[in-house]
């Protein structure tokens, strides 16, 4: 006869077998008489003999393995060795039993019928793996009614292995414990995952170290931008003192010819030609001035502010410098204090037109060395 592989078990209490026939009895009576990890129970019924390994999982799970023969198989240890290697397959595959990182192994299907490429793949390496031939098998004899058929010894694999066939031989039901039920490749999974779980931590570890890394680099980062937009605006207003200064210097506060001159619009300090402002030269516009003017310094010409260089304040803190032709703004850098933000580029009618605006606003604040946001 052919030997048949069935698979069954309890899942979180509930029954499941494959295939499905007559057997749901055989091995829902084996159930009760799980006792340890690991165990084998033997239930001999008319010329057949099932072999049904069962693996406790947890108190409402259990993973079954039954083989079913016309004979005896003989080598104990060898179908202990197959049965505990299609379990450990199992967890390893994932489709029919699965291993969390604390280890905990769980049935992955509620239904054995779902997962019947797995179930026949596992049957074939079982049959494979226990290789039945005369050597390991011996003949099945009739039962013995002389013995009651609910009698069930209790026996170890560590027997004499002469004591566990005439047992097999003589009683309807034998129950054969493994003392050491540890499967070497299952504890290597479970020592895997350890060692996984040490290498995560230790990874999580160096992960918040690098962004706390990243984050103090990043606030360094801020400071130097800060410290760089800073010292570009230092050396803008630098550069514009400077040529304030000379040209206050050398045109107005010690000229070769100075003239103090009043327009009606503005009082002018510089030379003058025609009766009009003519030259390098600084135009102060009263407190009332309609346009909000306080000063212009800069080239004058015929009258007019005509420069490439040219600077006008404003009594609101706004400030123009660049390009003026025909007392209009023509080309530069516009100023607005009310907010921090200049606009660069080409101007008409004295208002931006085609160029940029920029959004020169605080960065954030320190007290005591420290930044605050």
């Amino acid at each position: 006869m052919k030997p048949i592989v069935y698979f069954f078990g309890l899942i979180s209490g509930n029954f499941v077998s494959f295939p499905q026939d007559h057997t749901a009895g055989i091995f829902k009576a084996a159930f009760k008489k799980v006792k340890t990890e690991s165990q084998i129970i033997l239930h001999h019924k008319d010329n057949l003999l099932y072999y049904s390994y069962m693996r406790r999982i947890d108190n409402r799970s259990v993973f079954g393995i039954s083989l079913c023969l016309d004979c005896i198989y003989t080598d104990f240890n060898r179908l202990f060795e197959a049965f505990d290697a299609i379990f450990a397959d199992a967890i390893k595959n994932g489709d029919l039993l699965t291993m969390d990182d604390r280890g905990r192994i769980a049935w992955t299907t509620l239904k054995l019928s779902s997962e019947t490429v797995a179930v026949a793949t596992y049957s074939r390496k079982l049959i494979e793996r226990i290789s039945i031939s005369e050597q390991n098998t011996s003949e099945l004899p009739p039962v013995d009614f002389s013995i009651s058929i609910n009698d069930c010894p209790e026996l170890s694999l560590e027997n004499d292995s002469a004591a566990l066939l005439d047992a097999t031989k003589r009683y309807c039901n034998v129950y054969i414990a493994k003392t050491h039920s540890e499967i070497e490749r299952v504890t290597s999974f479970k020592h895997l995952l350890n060692l996984k779980d040490n290498i995560i931590v230790k990874t999580e570890k160096s992960l918040r170290e690098e962004e706390k890394r990243c984050a103090e680099l990043k606030a360094a980062n801020l400071k130097l931008k800060a410290k760089q937009k800073n010292i570009i605006w230092v050396c803008v207003f630098g550069l514009v003192s400077a040529i304030m200064f000379v040209i206050l210097y050398f045109k107005v506060i010690n000229p070769s010819e100075v003239t103090r001159y009043e327009t009606g619009e503005f009082i002018y300090y510089g030379p003058l030609k025609d009766k009009k402002p003519h030259g390098v030269g600084v135009a102060v516009y009263p407190v009332g001035d309609k346009d909000g003017r306080k000063y212009y310094i800069g080239n004058f010409s015929n009258g007019e502010r005509q420069d490439t260089a040219a600077i006008l304040f404003y009594q609101n803190g706004d400030y123009f410098y660049g390009t003026m032709a025909g007392d209009n703004w023509s080309e530069g850098l516009f100023y607005r204090c009310s907010d921090g933000t200049y606009f660069q580029g080409m101007f008409k009618n004295n208002e931006p037109y085609d160029g940029d605006w920029y959004d020169h606003k605080k960065a954030y604040g320190l007290v005591k060395g420290e930044m605050i946001y």
